[in-house]
């Protein structure tokens, strides 16, 4: 499984029914097309920190906007 299929289970396991999975692509913003907000990112980086048995400091965040920004960040960890 890719990095890409990893985070889709991870927004599948944080976000069950509040977001479409079907329409997240790499291109994806997380606020605006996926409608992530503040408290969902903090959700998400504990949830991928497990799956990925990684770590994120605040910095790491701190651009993040699309899905592949988040591919970024964690291949950058891995």
């Amino acid at each position: 499984m890719d990095t890409f299929e990893r985070l889709i289970k991870v927004f599948n396991a944080v976000f069950e029914d509040e977001i479409d999975i079907s329409s997240i692509t790499p291109e994806a913003t997380l606020s605006e097309d996926i409608g992530i907000n503040s408290i969902g990112m903090l959700y998400m980086a504990m949830a991928l920190e497990e799956e990925f048995d990684i770590k994120f400091n605040n910095e790491d965040f701190a651009g993040i906007k699309t899905v592949k920004d988040v591919i970024a960040c964690i291949e950058s960890k891995c």
